[in-house]
């Protein structure tokens, strides 16, 4: 049945019989629905005044702006947060309105505004407070704001704690109770973006698509779903990106990326959004907001000089961190694995916590909490697996935690280092009462993939020795890939391996082809173990990215190799 519905689409469509099949993989069945993933989602944006607040907001803005008020923008440590403080304090500029930027110390500050944040920003001047990708939960930091004085406006884009709105001024966020936004899957970027295309509408002035690179950023590093509206915008994003106006982001272009390469959801979330996040996990954000903020060419490579020591000393500290939280999971729970992982560790780097929270779900199909314990307080990050909200188990147990936010897939929180044993009991219950079973968890897992190929359907136009046209082509089409629509993975059975090298860090470089097909350049990171298994007449499975690999100018397909088999 699947297969014939392809091969309708690759018909309708004039595409690859490939392409078709993974679209219909991915719940696309029909020719409409594909179409909407391969153009340029021109006529997905929504009108700004459909979001609840939205009025009110314009209106708290214009009345500064008339007042000559300054705007003191807090945003969240996270390259969400980082770009929407980019996005308003350049809009704000070019309405002449006057602004200043904090970013919270993960480390000082923790998660989120915090009381001594706003007293700070209080002395400093602050009377018109905005926050950007948080606040929603914030109601005693922002009572306190107001408490001052302080007139505040909350962007947000992340669950209400279901016991109170925060008392602010204005309130943005697409998942407050009565608002009908249809798009509620916006990121803190996006819903900035929405403000300031309500803002310029206003003024007489156009929507500043010219800053859509940093929609697409904070879109594809938060990981929110792509729905068309944020596939709009992060497409659009991306193809300005190897153009940007903004001095920071050709600088993160030109040093991340080869010549002429397009960018794609994949390299802002597995090389731009490393390196902006990286001076935050390690110590403070600043250097990073700083590169996006660059208004001086001649100053953005020490910038970008600056960040890439900072990600050198986080890589090294989260391969220490994971191998200690990996030690602590035997420790714990021995050979009997729960529904929920709850690892804690005595002065774990806070800043890398969620990386390896994120590993280690993945390594054991749990969500998975991992915890720092510093002075008697934990603190904590958290990442899901399907089946698991975290959102809803942590409200559960909200009354154990001194501070907790976050999405269903993502959280973070605090708590008292003693009641963390109760902790793991009652996130155990929630597992029940959400009807999460764990039955997904099972070690030996083939890795997973989207659908079975042909290495030779790789390969649309041309012959074994002279490639013209490939299925990158077409996934250049349908990207942004990210969120509920990653990155394609297929598996292909009785390949060979012809050459095999290993590089420092464990990693294989091979050239595989299969009967009929072309030979391949590959990439296996990590896979040293499975080098036994390669060699002679052998044919092995393998799970596979295939990817553009530039190299003097010329782009070629490289497979990147997750598993053999």
């Amino acid at each position: 049945m699947n297969d014939t519905v392809a091969s309708t689409l690759a018909r309708e469509l004039k595409i690859p019989h490939l392409v078709a099949r993974l679209l219909v993989s991915r719940g696309i069945r029909t020719a409409s629905a594909a179409n909407r993933i391969l153009d340029d989602g021109c006529g997905a944006e929504l009108s700004p005044w459909l979001m609840k607040g939205m009025e009110d907001a314009v209106s708290w803005i214009l009345a500064v702006r008339e007042k000559k008020g300054k705007v003191f923008i807090f945003g969240d440590y996270d390259l969400d947060g980082m770009t929407s403080v980019t996005l308003l304090s350049r809009c704000f500029a070019q309405i002449g309105i006057e602004s200043e930027w904090r970013l919270p110390n993960r480390f000082g500050d923790g998660y989120g505004l915090s009381i001594a944040a706003v007293e700070e920003m209080y002395n400093a001047g602050a009377r018109n407070l905005v926050t950007v990708d948080t606040g929603i939960t914030a109601n005693v930091e922002i009572a306190r704001a107001k408490e001052l004085g302080m007139s505040v406006m909350v962007i947000d884009h992340h669950q209400p704690s279901g016991d109170a709105l925060p008392p602010c001024d204005v309130l943005l966020d697409p998942h407050q109770q009565g608002d009908m936004y249809p798009n509620p899957e916006l990121c803190g970027v996006g819903v900035s973006y929405k403000f300031i295309c309500a803002l310029f509408e206003r003024l007489g002035m156009e929507s500043p698509r010219n800053l859509l690179e940093l929609v697409a950023l904070g879109t594809l590093a938060d990981l929110v779903q792509m729905t068309p509206e944020n596939r709009f915008f992060t497409k659009t994003g991306l193809a300005r990106l190897q153009n940007s106006q903004l001095p920071g982001v050709q600088a993160l272009y030109s040093s991340l990326m080869k010549p002429g390469s397009a960018v794609g959801g994949i390299d802002v979330m597995y090389k731009i959004a490393p390196l902006l996040n990286a001076p935050g996990r390690m110590e403070k954000p600043d250097p990073a907001l700083k590169l996006l903020m660059c208004t001086d060419v001649a100053n953005a490579p020490d910038l970008m000089a600056e960040l890439k020591e900072w990600n050198a000393q986080r890589k090294a500290k989260e391969a220490e961190i994971t191998d200690m939280a990996l030690t602590r999971v035997k420790e714990i729970y021995g050979e009997k694995i729960p529904k929920v992982l709850v690892v804690d560790g005595a002065g774990w780097h806070v800043g890398v916590i969620g990386i390896v929270s994120a590993k280690l779900a993945q390594e054991f199909c749990r969500p998975t909490a991992v915890l720092s314990i510093d002075e008697g307080m934990a603190h904590a990050s958290a990442r899901a697996v399907p089946g698991f909200n975290w959102h809803k188990a942590l409200f559960e147990c909200r009354d154990l935690f001194e501070r907790w936010g976050g999405h269903a897939n993502a959280a973070g929180f605090s708590l008292p280092a003693d009641k963390i044993p109760e902790l793991r009991e009652r996130l155990a219950a929630s597992a029940e009462e959400q009807g999460y079973t764990g039955e997904a968890f099972d070690t030996n897992e083939p890795h997973a993939y989207d659908i079975d190929v042909a290495l030779g359907e790789l390969i649309v136009e041309g012959t074994r020795h002279r490639i013209e046209k490939t299925v990158l082509d077409y996934f250049d089409k349908m990207e942004p890939f990210g969120g509920n629509f990653p990155y394609p993975v297929f598996r292909a059975e009785g390949v060979t391996v012809h050459r095999v090298k290993e590089l420092r860090g464990g990693h294989l470089q091979m050239e595989i082809s299969q009967a009929g097909s072309p030979s391949f350049s590959a990439i296996a990171f990590g896979l040293r173990k499975c080098k036994p298994l390669l060699g002679g007449s052998r044919k092995v499975s393998i799970v596979f990215e295939p990817t553009w690999n530039y190299f003097n100018n010329k782009k070629t397909i490289q497979l990147c190799v997750k598993a053999i088999e």
